[in-house]
């Protein structure tokens, strides 16, 4: 199947408190063919996810009120199928941000379409690993060995 001829489905939640910004994504993001929901912070992203399934939240860090570290841990909680991506002005990302449950990646401004294309992509196909562990069920360990340790009935 042709690149172009790929029918793109879904919802990305692009939150921002920078008007040019967002702007500017919401253009990217629907000429992608997404659907596009848009917050200018925390609270209006949770309020906007309340009333639609969101599939990728783009979500800033650095932002007035709650940042996008607050918001990932609401996300967590209240959406936890919904990928996340977050976006920084910083060159390197701190490891106990960017490996927290449910961000699939991180992208530095400033960005070109091909890098959001991307990590949109990526957080698309973690949102349907996500949903596929979610209607499955808790992973319940049975007997055998985990890690040299032999697990057991006894």
């Amino acid at each position: 199947m042709d690149i172009e001829s790929e029918t793109v489905t879904g919802t990305i939640l692009v939150v921002d408190d920078d008007e040019g910004v967002r702007k500017l994504l919401t253009r990217w993001v629907a000429a992608m063919g997404y659907t596009v929901k848009v917050a200018p912070d925390a609270e209006t992203a949770l309020s906007v996810m309340r009333g639609i399934q969101i599939d990728v939240a783009l979500c800033d860090i650095r932002m007035p009120g709650h940042d996008g570290i607050w918001l990932v841990e609401q996300m967590r909680r209240d959406h936890p199928s919904v990928a996340v991506v977050l976006a920084t002005g910083l060159l390197e990302m701190d490891p106990m941000v960017s490996l927290r449950p449910g961000v699939v990646g991180y992208i530095v401004k400033p960005f070109n379409r091909e890098d959001l294309d991307q990590v949109i992509k990526r957080g698309m196909a973690d949102r349907s690993r996500l949903k596929a562990e979610q209607a499955s069920g808790p992973r319940l360990l049975s007997a055998g060995v985990l890690d040299g340790i032999v697990l057991s009935g006894d």
